[in-house]
């Protein structure tokens, strides 16, 4: 099957009729210092919630999020408190349309990572001995050692009056895994974020999105129907190639083994957008991506 995505001109004269009228726009798809700065802020405040929750959570509940450890290597809980935390970036950067950059990879990676040391300081700020304000009684760098070299290790298999194992110096090893886990959390919502197709004409993400699926029990039939669309879409007969997928497939529910998928995104306010085509192939139990063409398109397309 070929796998080759081919991309529409956009000089062609077939689509330059199409194209917005930049001039007409008043934002371009670069983003601004003030852009920047307020999608920073919804960073920020959902980092501020997360480190917040998971102080409350470990004081009132004894239950702290970001120190699961899978393997006693993989820090899962701090990537996903990273993750949360990073999502106000998600949704300040689409409700304001704002194209990620290397910036606001920056940001993000920096918000989540400092939401460990956030987390730590409100139970600086906020923990008691004996009565006795923590914050009163060391500085924070202090607290930070004190917490890191008396860290415990109790496997999920113990039993509740088992104190665990104190890590000593090897707590640093810990705290530097739950450190890269928060930095990896927000670099997935980047990740995330730059796959959401954009249009530079508008600078706005394709919001509008279509799709439909067909099913065959004979994946050589779907092979041969992907070959007919994949044509069709790389000679730029685009609206062709939606009419022939909605009369293709089966109406089969069980037995299904091979999928085809067509997806169109399109951008609010002009005809841009982008055209996907996916096979899916199914191998005892597991469903394989075995062929894919995508392509940019500049034309008004009908899909039901």
């Amino acid at each position: 099957m070929d796998p080759s995505q081919p991309i529409a001109d956009p000089s062609s004269p077939e689509n330059s009729s199409a194209a917005p009228d930049p001039g007409d726009k008043k934002r371009t798809g670069k983003p601004t210092f003030v852009e920047d700065a307020v999608v920073t802020a919804f960073g920020f405040a959902t980092s501020t919630a997360v480190a917040w929750l998971s102080w409350w959570m470990s004081t009132h509940w004894d239950f702290a999020v970001y120190t699961w450890m899978a393997n006693f290597v993989i820090p899962v809980g701090a990537i996903l408190c990273g993750f949360v935390a990073a999502t106000g970036y998600w949704i300040g950067a689409r409700v304001f349309n704002h194209r990620p950059n290397r910036w606001l990879l920056f940001n993000i990676v920096l918000v989540s990572l400092t939401t460990f040391f956030a987390i730590h300081h409100f139970h600086y700020s906020n923990d008691k001995v004996d009565g006795i304000s923590v914050s009163r009684l060391m500085t924070y760098p202090d607290y930070l050692v004190q917490v890191t070299e008396h860290m415990t290790y109790k496997s999920s298999h113990s039993g509740d009056s088992d104190p665990g194992m104190e890590l000593g110096k090897w707590g640093w090893g810990i705290a530097a895994l739950q450190i890269a886990g928060f930095s990896f959390g927000g670099f997935a919502v980047y990740g995330l974020l730059v796959s959401v197709p954009y249009c530079d004409a508008c600078a706005k993400y394709l919001s509008e999105k279509k799709s439909c699926k067909k099913k065959w029990k004979d994946p050589a039939q779907m092979q041969a129907a992907f070959e007919s669309l994949s044509g069709l879409i790389r000679e730029q007969n685009y609206q062709q190639a939606i009419d022939s997928f909605a009369g293709m497939g089966e109406q089969v529910r069980f037995g299904v083994k091979a999928t085809l998928q067509l997806d169109k995104r399109k951008c609010p306010d002009c005809d841009n957008g982008r055209l996907s085509l996916s096979a899916m192939q199914r191998v005892g139990r597991k469903w394989t991506n075995v062929a894919s063409t995508t392509v940019a398109i500049q034309q008004p397309l009908r899909m039901d």
